[in-house]
């Protein structure tokens, strides 16, 4: 296969204290965020370079936010684990991989217009980097009941 479609994108969260993630995803989402932003440049320059110097600054995890459909069931599901603390959470892509990390979350209902729509935002807040999973250890990660 040359590429994938968002069609199978799924995403889950668990406390950090569980061992797997549950067979049902928290809700259908709409697409998904970068996972990751090139890091900075710090300039180090002193007076003897003749141009000035730079080296990488940490990568940047940025915020990572996904677009969901408001309904009632869907808002509710999503503040369950809005609670302020620390997740962890799953992306798991068509093709069997994903991209998990830990993070906080926050949601709410986004504006709307004339014939639109509503739509709700899941912020996460990643407190590490992503890391990126094979299929088979996605598969380990989830629930089979």
């Amino acid at each position: 296969m040359n590429g994938y479609i968002d069609l199978g994108i799924e995403l889950r969260v668990k406390e950090t204290t569980e061992q797997t993630y549950s067979k049902a995803i928290l809700v259908a989402v709409k697409g998904m965020p970068a996972t990751g932003q090139a890091g900075g440049t710090v300039e180090i320059t002193t007076s003897s370079d003749p141009t000035k110097v730079y080296v990488a600054d940490r990568p940047d995890t940025g915020d990572m936010d996904f677009t969901y459909n408001y309904t009632e069931s869907n808002l509710s599901n999503v503040q369950e684990v809005c609670d302020n603390s620390t997740k962890d959470i799953l992306i798991k892509l068509p093709d069997g991989t994903g991209v998990e990390y830990k993070g906080t979350l926050q949601t709410w209902i986004n504006e709307v217009s004339v014939g639109s729509a509503i739509e709700c935002t899941l912020h996460t807040v990643p407190s590490v980097a992503p890391t990126y999973l094979t299929s088979s250890e996605v598969s380990t990660k989830i629930a089979t009941n």
